[in-house]
C-alpha cells in the first residue's frame, strides 16, 4: 500500500485509542516516531488453545482541512496457531498535524469481525455522552466506516458507486458498513452489502455500469433506512 506523504510541520498530535477486547483475538495497532515520520504495525493475539485462520483490514483515513477525505487500505489472510502473535503489517506515514488522520484494524473469523482496534491522531476530543446521545456498545467511535472485500472489477465499480453517495449523503453511521463479494456458480459473483452481520442488500454482479449504479442506489437507501431504524429503537428504549 502506497500512502501520500505531507510534509511534517510540527509534531503536535492530539492521540485517542480504543480498543475492542475479544476473548479469543486481541488487535492492536502500535506507533513510534522516527525522524519525521509514523511507524505503524499493526499485530494480533490469539488467546486462546484453538488454531485460528483469519482474515484482516487495515483503514487508514485522511481528513485535511478542507474536510476531503482520501482513504488507503491493506489486508491479507492470515494464521495463529494457539497462544501466538503475529505482525499483520507495517506501513511509515508523514502526518501534517492539520490533517486528521484514522488507522483502524479489523480481524474478520468467516465474514464476522471478532476484533477490532483504533487510533487517530489530530481528531477532536468528543465529550461524553449522555443519556439520550448515541454511543457505540464497546466505546470505540466506528463513524462512517465503509469497508471493502471485492474481488472483481464490477465489485470494485459497485464499491466506488456505494462509496461516493454513502459520503455524499453523509450518512455517517455509527456501525461498520462492508461491501463484500463471494463466488456464485460460473463466473458469476454475489455482492453483498452488510452492517456488522445483517445482510442489507444482496444481488448478482454484472458489467454493467448502470445496472451496479442502481444496485448502490438501492443498497444506500436500505442503509440510511436501518441507521434511522436503529435511532429510533434506541430513543424508544430511552423513553421508557
Amino acid at each position: 500500500m502506497k500512502l501520500k506523504l505531507i510534509t511534517l510541520f510540527a509534531l503536535i498530535f492530539q492521540v485517542s485509542t480504543a480498543q475492542f477486547v475479544n476473548v479469543d483475538v486481541a488487535a492492536k495497532i502500535k506507533t513510534e516516531t522516527i525522524d519525521d515520520a509514523v511507524s505503524v504495525t499493526t499485530a494480533a493475539t490469539n488467546t486462546t488453545e484453538v488454531y485460528k485462520s483469519l482474515h484482516y483490514v487495515f483503514t487508514v483515513f485522511r481528513t485535511d482541512a478542507q474536510d476531503n477525505t482520501s482513504k488507503n487500505h491493506q489486508e491479507g489472510r492470515f494464521t495463529l496457531e494457539a497462544n501466538e502473535s503475529k505482525e499483520l503489517s507495517k506501513i511509515s506515514i508523514n502526518i501534517d498535524n492539520t490533517d486528521k488522520v484514522i488507522f483502524l484494524l479489523l480481524i474478520y473469523e468467516d465474514d464476522k469481525i471478532i476484533a477490532k482496534d483504533r487510533l487517530a491522531f489530530n481528531e477532536k476530543v468528543k465529550k461524553k455522552p449522555q443519556k439520550n446521545e448515541e454511543s457505540s456498545d464497546d466505546g470505540l467511535e466506528l463513524k462512517g466506516i465503509v469497508v471493502e472485500e471485492t474481488k472483481t472489477k464490477p465489485g470494485r465499480d459497485f464499491y466506488d458507486f456505494f462509496y461516493n453517495s454513502y459520503t455524499l449523503n453523509q450518512i455517517n453511521g455509527n456501525k461498520v458498513v462492508g461491501v463484500y463479494e463471494t463466488l456464485s456458480f460460473g463466473r458469476t459473483t454475489i455482492l453483498q452489502v452488510k452492517i456488522e452481520d445483517n445482510v442489507i442488500h444482496k444481488f448478482l454482479s454484472k458489467p454493467d455500469l448502470e445496472y451496479l449504479e442502481q444496485m448502490a442506489k438501492i443498497s444506500i437507501r436500505k442503509v440510511y433506512k436501518y441507521f434511522k431504524d436503529l435511532k429510533k429503537q434506541k430513543k424508544d428504549i430511552f423513553r421508557y
